[in-house]
């Protein structure tokens, strides 16, 4: 697998002409899209099936869902049919939801990977830190990580800087990284709303299995020479 088939491209904060003039791009081969709650909620299920069928991508919808198991379980439901091949859920909606959630995937999405959402990487270490009464947020990770791991779910979404304690306690999960930033745009402190961040290089060798990156791409000037950038970097 070359290094460029395990990048998802965010397509946050775009409008419908701004993703169709970035999917349309003859160099975009990127395989995989991220559509987030604000472009869903923005233009619905016709989203997803435009993308996956113009544009022959695979979908990651990135829902973060999280509430009782009845209405997740439902949420799920109500997805049915649709080209969907990851979906992420919250971990610390509790094992009921996670099986739930699981359940009902199996009948609606039966294509589909749930992908259980640890901490948000626009959490700086200091709200970690007042989160948890602690400067130690490894044992806070390492629990949610475990309820991914007894509850059946198969990846995590984490930042990079947790995916070696990740892979350290549990191997067999698979870790989907966002905040995930060129160098020159991290040395720059262009990093946007995402605080724990890592260049592509640093997270592959971290033990991330897919990256995230959404605006370095999206709204690059260039982007086949960002996609150089990343090829450079990554192999």
């Amino acid at each position: 697998m070359k290094r460029s088939d395990q990048l998802i491209v965010a397509l946050d904060q775009m409008s419908i002409e701004e993703i169709n003039a970035f999917l349309s791009m003859k160099d975009n081969n990127i395989p995989m899209v991220k559509i987030g709650l604000e472009v869903f909620l923005k233009y619905g299920k016709d989203i997803i099936t435009l993308i996956s069928k113009k544009y022959n991508k695979k979908i990651f919808l990135d829902l973060k869902l999280h509430d009782i198991p009845i209405t997740v379980a439902k949420a799920i439901a109500a997805l049915e049919g649709l080209p969907i091949d990851f979906l992420t859920v919250h971990l610390s909606g509790g094992q009921e939801m996670l099986r739930a959630a699981i359940k009902e995937a199996k009948n609606s999405l039966p294509n589909c990977t749930l992908l259980g959402v640890s901490f948000l990487t626009s959490l700086t270490p200091l709200d970690l830190e007042s989160l948890f009464e602690s400067k130690n947020s490894n044992e806070a990770f390492i629990r949610l990580f475990d309820m991914a791991k007894i509850s059946g779910i198969k990846g995590v979404v984490c930042s990079p800087h947790e995916v070696a304690l990740l892979k350290y306690h549990y191997p067999s999960l698979f870790a989907v990284t966002p905040g995930i930033r060129f160098s020159d745009e991290i040395e720059a402190l262009q990093t946007h709303d995402q605080k724990r961040v890592m260049n592509p290089e640093d997270a592959f060798k971290a033990g991330s299995d897919y990256l995230v990156i959404g605006r370095s791409l999206t709204k690059a000037t260039n982007f086949s020479a960002r996609m150089k950038m990343f090829d450079k970097e990554v192999n």
